[in-house]
């Protein structure tokens, strides 16, 4: 879970890294938005940095 500011004069960081052992995929990511919709992404390279917008998708940022 990430949540972005939860306090007076705080911010939370937003990234968000997973550990993959050996794998050099992710078979499958599931992102549960606070308003409710879900998004389901698959075979994302391991290694590789995504930027994720609700309903706008997922990208794969430059520099990877």
């Amino acid at each position: 879970m990430v949540r972005g500011g939860s306090s007076y004069l705080s911010q939370s960081e937003l990234p968000i890294t997973f550990g993959l052992g050996a794998r050099d995929k992710i078979e499958r990511t599931v992102i549960e938005w606070p308003s409710g919709r879900t998004e389901e992404y698959k075979e994302l390279r391991a290694g590789s940095s995504y930027k994720c917008l609700e309903t706008k998708g997922i990208e794969m940022q430059p520099g990877f």
